[in-house]
């Protein structure tokens, strides 16, 4: 795998937001063509971002499923539905990006993504934890009331608040603390909890109630 990011799109506004979301984090190298996929294959990126508006018919996620597993696959779309995002993020998808999204969430998601995060949005949230549920149901309650007297009261407070979909600005806002006080409270939640990332956070917190 090269050291290099890549970002595909034969619109050069969208070239434009992707250079500033990138900066700083390496070599970036820009297509205005789609790249055939095999190339892509042979010497995959660190990460990949694929305006799906190159596509006239859109592909099938399977179709995208190899990629997925050689580089941080991020897709952007016109519009998503949650169904479509699910699917996507099913075959190894990172995250899908949509027009509303602003510079700054932008950035979050490359951060949570280039460290084998992936990104699920608010949408989607409920319906991805309603299939995880149903992957997890062994898992007693009493075992889960037992884990979380592990944490403090704010911890809790902010475990709950990831399980509603909050993210670290939000939480940081509502409990009067800064974003890298959540972000240490988070790492020590993990831990505490063996829970590799919020998502399964927000599923385990879930199966309190």
């Amino acid at each position: 795998m090269s050291e290099t990011d890549c970002v595909i799109s034969n619109h050069a506004e969208f070239h434009a937001l992707w250079a500033q979301v990138l900066a700083g984090k390496g070599l970036l190298t820009q297509y205005a063509e789609r790249m055939p996929l095999t190339d892509l294959l042979l010497n995959p990126p660190r990460s990949c971002v694929l305006d799906m508006r190159f596509f006239s018919t859109m592909p099938e996620p399977l179709s995208l499923m190899n990629l997925a597993k050689a580089t941080c696959l991020l897709l952007a779309f016109g519009e998503l539905s949650v169904d479509a995002e699910l699917a996507w993020l099913a075959v190894g998808v990172k995250a899908c990006c949509t027009p509303d999204l602003p510079l700054a969430r932008l950035q979050v998601i490359v951060d949570v993504t280039s460290r084998d995060g992936i990104w699920v949005s608010t949408g989607a949230l409920p319906f991805l934890l309603k299939g995880l549920q149903h992957y997890t149901a062994s898992h007693s309650v009493n075992d889960t009331h037992k884990n979380l007297k592990q944490l403090t009261p704010q911890e809790r407070k902010i475990a709950n608040l990831v399980a509603q979909g909050q993210s670290n600005k939000l939480i940081a806002r509502e409990l009067n603390i800064s974003d890298r006080t959540v972000k240490t409270h988070l790492s020590t939640i993990f831990s505490k909890l063996n829970i590799s990332d919020r998502v399964h956070l927000a599923l385990f917190m879930s199966r309190q109630f």
